[in-house]
């Protein structure tokens, strides 16, 4: 196999790694909303004239606490840190869902200005940046009970026992039982599982058409399949590779490492293994090269360009969708449409903030309100409004391409319902042909299942 363990090396540092400044700013989010919340339940209590009792502590969870938290392939700062809130039991209602909700509304109090307010959902408590970035707030109870055991509880459809650190120590404990260890015959750096995983996570992230597992189903399948190299990275990386293809081939089937519930009894999930399984069957077919006789470092670097699709290999891949607005030809260059995108919590609701065309990733299941913003087109004219749907679950769904019949409508609602890059286009019918057409684009995060 051509050897670019160096050059996967030098990726990994520059590219893939969180880094020091940005693993920095993420915390200062997750320091500030946690600010935010014991303020905001400072006012809750003042409100109610009722105790508001803070969380005595909190953990890092997720690929943050891991160390798998990577840059973000597309540079949109989809970030996503979990945190989770450790309460006595006595400070919480012991409802779990007015748990939640009590968390929400103590950040709403102090959070203003966000792509949408603090949500309380099925397993936590979201806080959305507009820059793209999401804090995910679990929420927890300790108790002693009547024999002396402590108890910890998550707030889910109902209290569950869960020890918020059960991942993390799962995830440290496989990286430094499975990983080469260090002697005489090891030449790559400690802790190579974290880097395979890491580089399969980008890999699932790399194009924004792809709608694939999430970073700890990823996680938990490359445990599994990891195959160490003492020597190369890139070769370790490879093996894994086949090893996750020939495993999936066989059953899709995927468990949490922890609790041993079943991941993929999640039809959204079960559906992102197969897409899964289907990539890296083209992967193993794209690294054939690698092990051609005639194979240079040029044909080398193209094979490992199509996993990673980044400039550091030899130029991106990734389906862009035209920002561009488009006449037709007939059309004269005088004439314009200028549209404009505001978001609200359900369709028909007061609109709270405006998003520029592809200014950052929302979350899924917001309304979106399309206005015809200004025309100097004389009336009178018809409107068409026409969306291309860009990624997996649009095609899924068979909602790739749609368009409304013309009419006098300067306003069309539509939601943030699937992963990708999305288009939304107005077209000034007159004369029965198209005078000026505009485009906006929508970006949209992946849903998270467990989390709702």
């Amino acid at each position: 196999m051509f050897d670019l363990s160096a050059d996967l090396q030098t990726f990994y540092d520059e590219d893939v790694r969180l880094g020091v400044d940005r693993r920095a700013k993420l915390a200062g989010h997750r320091d500030l909303n946690i600010a935010r919340l014991k303020n905001g339940l400072d006012d809750l209590a003042e409100e109610s004239k009722r105790p508001r009792p803070h969380p005595y502590d909190w953990k890092n969870q997720g690929g943050y606490a891991m160390h798998t938290l990577n840059q973000d392939p597309r540079d949109d700062n989809d970030y996503d840190i979990d945190v989770a809130l450790l309460f006595e039991r006595s400070a919480l209602p012991e409802d779990p869902k007015n748990a939640r909700q009590r968390v929400a509304d103590a950040l709403c109090k102090r959070c203003t200005n966000f792509t949408q307010e603090p949500t309380a959902r099925t397993n936590a408590v979201t806080v959305w940046y507009a820059e793209g970035y999401h804090i995910d707030f679990a929420i927890f109870r300790t108790y002693t009970d009547e024999y002396g055991r402590e108890n910890i509880e998550h707030a889910s459809t109902e209290w569950k026992a869960r020890n918020p650190l059960d991942v993390n120590n799962w995830f440290k404990t496989a990286v430094d039982t499975n990983s080469p260890a260090i002697g005489m015959l090891t030449t790559v750096k400690p802790g190579q599982l974290r880097r395979i995983v890491r580089f399969l996570k980008w890999f699932t992230r790399s194009r924004p058409s792809w709608s694939l597992p999430g970073g700890l189903i990823v996680s938990t399948l490359v445990v599994e399949c990891y195959r160490p190299d003492f020597q190369r990275d890139d070769v370790a990386l490879y093996n894994t590779i086949v090893a996750l293809r020939n495993r999936l081939a066989g059953y899709t089937r995927v468990d949490n490492p922890v609790d041993g519930s079943e991941f993929t009894a999640n039809p959204e999930i079960l559906n992102q293994i197969k897409r899964f399984k289907t990539q890296l069957d083209m992967a193993v077919g794209k690294l054939a090269p690698l092990f051609d006789a005639d194979c240079d470092r040029t044909k080398a670097r193209g094979a490992w360009d199509w996993i990673f699709v980044h400039e550091f290999w030899g130029g991106k891949e990734v389906a862009k969708v035209a920002l561009d607005e488009t006449l037709a030809a007939s059309v004269p260059s005088a004439y314009f449409v200028k549209i404009q995108c505001d978001l609200a919590r359900s369709q028909g609701a007061s609109t709270y903030k405006q998003y520029a065309s592809g200014s950052s990733v929302l979350p899924k299941n917001l309304a979106l309100r399309f206005t015809v913003a200004s025309t100097n087109i004389p009336a009178p004219y018809q409107i068409v409004w026409h969306v291309d749907n860009h990624g997996d679950e649009a095609g899924d769904a068979n909602q790739l391409t749609w368009e409304t019949q013309p009419s006098e409508s300067y306003e069309h609602w539509t939601s943030t319902a699937y992963k990708g890059s999305h288009r939304m286009i107005c077209r000034i019918m007159k004369d029965g042909r198209v005078w000026a057409e505009t485009s906006h684009i929508v970006k949209i995060a992946p849903g998270k299942w467990w989390k709702r």
